[in-house]
């Protein structure tokens, strides 16, 4: 494949001589038109990144997953409403208890089963290791306990990626990487492309993932946990033969993206923005075929535009690129006037005054949220006029439409479409929001973090534990505020501070370089008044319990 002239299109790549960096390409009309690579590989050995350059893709692997599971459909191996145990029995029958796990569900990720990922992150373990993938397998086979009935709303979960490539294995009766050669890679010519499923493996060629160090330098990312179940590496020229095999619409005679990109419907009939292992956007009124992965020092994205035939494909080994608003950008000099509708950011602000609710009512919008019943936890803010918001994922950013009403404007910058009504009561701290974060439906109500004394601190100190994903917590009191740390191994474990956000409700911020997550710990009381147990929620796990079982 040619190198070529990046051109205008790629233009707005900085050049990253010394500092780690990326790679990109852009495809019209089925042909590559623009291909630019800057920065370095390894800053050591000052390695500068290549088209032949490895990235780990992370969630983009997803995309070669469900097309391997199509194949397998096609030819008979499964289909893709089987219950999940059919194929991978040794998973408890208490995950249907609510009805079947199917692969469907899992390809959609509306399955509602514990993230192993996030149960690990829970316990403490914030790195890879070679035996990871067994050790997430077990995990999973030992969850009897859901985030969600099956088919309810769409929890993006890398146990499914996980399930998914044992499904692999055991329905093509070879492993799963060898089943992608045969069907994938050696067909479209992919011959740089392969699974690296743990930090332990040597890969010629791979770029190394950088984190900002604090201090204006680089240090290697070494959260590598995610890799267990989105293990492909690749190459910008593979991938870009990958997006343009997607644009052609089948492998080997099999019909994959119409499949893949057929939205998702939940139970009560709401049709999701992803379909089977791609997601469904809409960019400035166009449709967007993409995904993205991300991991600290790897990003990646790959877009399609069918009604524009055009397509962006990104790898990163920087923690700071945003492939997404990256891919918009470079969308936005490919397509130039030819979009129906103009980008939503250039008139937020007279928009926000012209729909927005009134003065008093958008000075009572901004602060902390918080659902009683789920531990959801937003936080809204103004910026110029477009509301964000931070969640317990990414960020969501918000235009008004009228009657309180603000939406995304399909400016794609959040993960998921989101929709958000604004509810105001008689009283100035009264306000409701309700959130369609896609597809899951949060109502919150604005809180005022209590202010602990000391001794009422003291209530909440001990050690919690679960059985069931084996992990401790210890929390006590510290120059006036309490700390976690987690576990096992918490007592030489990292530790963070808890911040309170409603009665007895505490938001932690687990962050170490290039990581960055929130939990809310929910403690519950006995009938006596005590602190008898906390309940966790994440982005991607739900209500684990935690007991306490030995106060200080």
């Amino acid at each position: 494949m040619p190198i070529g002239d990046p051109g205008p299109l790629l233009a707005l790549i900085e050049d990253r001589a010394d500092e780690p960096g990326l790679a990109a390409a852009v495809i019209r009309d089925g042909d590559v038109v623009a291909r630019r690579c800057v920065g370095l590989a390894s800053l050591p050995s000052r390695v500068p990144i290549g088209p032949d350059t490895r990235f780990h893709i992370v969630s983009v692997s997803k995309t070669f997953m469900a097309a391997a599971i199509l194949m397998l459909a096609a030819r008979g191996a499964l289909r893709l409403d089987d219950d999940v145990r059919r194929h991978l029995p040794e998973l408890p029958a208490e995950i249907s208890r609510n009805g079947p796990v199917t692969i469907r569900h899992l390809l959609s990720m509306t399955s509602g089963l514990r993230d192993v990922l996030e149960l690990e992150r829970l316990r403490g373990v914030w790195r890879s290791s070679p035996s990871d993938r067994d050790t997430l397998l077990g995990l999973a086979g030992r969850q009897t306990a859901v985030s969600a009935p099956p088919g309810v709303q769409y929890m993006y979960a890398n146990v499914n990626a996980l399930l998914l490539d044992e499904v692999i294995a055991r329905a093509g009766g070879v492993p799963a990487e060898s089943f992608r050669r045969g069907a994938l890679y050696e067909p479209l010519g992919l011959t740089r492309t392969g699974a690296r499923p743990h930090d332990g493996i040597a890969w010629p060629d791979l770029a190394l993932p950088y984190v900002t160090d604090g201090a204006g330098g680089w240090s290697r990312a070494l959260d590598l946990l995610g890799i267990a179940a989105d293990p492909l590496t690749t190459t910008l020229d593979d991938l870009t033969r990958w997006l343009l095999a997607l644009r052609s619409g089948s492998i080997g005679g099999v019909e994959v993206t119409a499949r893949m990109a057929e939205r998702t419907r939940v139970r009560d009939g709401t049709r999701l923005h992803y379909g089977l292992g791609l997601a469904v956007r809409r960019y400035r009124g166009l449709t967007v075929l993409c995904h993205t992965g991300s991991q600290p020092g790897y990003k990646a994205h790959i877009a399609y535009v069918p009604e524009r035939d055009l397509g962006v494909v990104i790898l990163s080994n920087r923690e700071d690129t945003r492939p997404a608003a990256l891919a918009a950008a470079i969308m936005d000099e490919a397509i130039g006037e030819r979009f129906p509708r103009p980008y939503p950011g250039r008139d937020a602000d007279p928009r926000l005054a012209k729909n927005g609710p009134t003065a008093t009512q958008l000075a009572a919008v901004p602060g902390v949220y918080v659902d009683s019943e789920t531990d959801e936890w937003v936080t809204l803010r103004f910026e110029g006029g477009v509301l964000v918001g931070d969640t317990l994922g990414d960020p969501f950013f918000l235009y008004p439409e009228g009657d309180g009403v603000f939406r995304d404007g399909e400016d794609y910058q959040a993960t998921v479409p989101v929709e958000l009504r604004m509810e105001f009561g008689p009283s100035d701290g009264d306000v409701t929001g309700r959130v369609n974060l896609g597809g899951q439906r949060i109502t919150m109500r604005k809180s005022s973090p209590p202010a602990y004394a000391p001794g009422a601190l003291g209530g909440f100190e001990g050690l919690y534990e679960s059985a069931e994903i084996a992990s401790q917590h210890s929390i006590r009191v510290e120059s006036g505020r309490l700390w976690i740390a987690y576990g096992p191994g918490w007592n030489h474990g990292r530790v963070f501070p808890m911040e309170p956000i409603a009665p007895d409700v505490f938001l932690v911020r687990p962050a170490a370089p290039g990581i960055a997550y929130r939990h809310v710990f929910h403690f519950r009381r006995d009938r006596a008044g005590a602190v008898a147990s906390a309940t966790v929620t994440m982005e991607r796990l739900k209500g684990v319990s935690l007991r306490r079982y030995q106060p200080a």
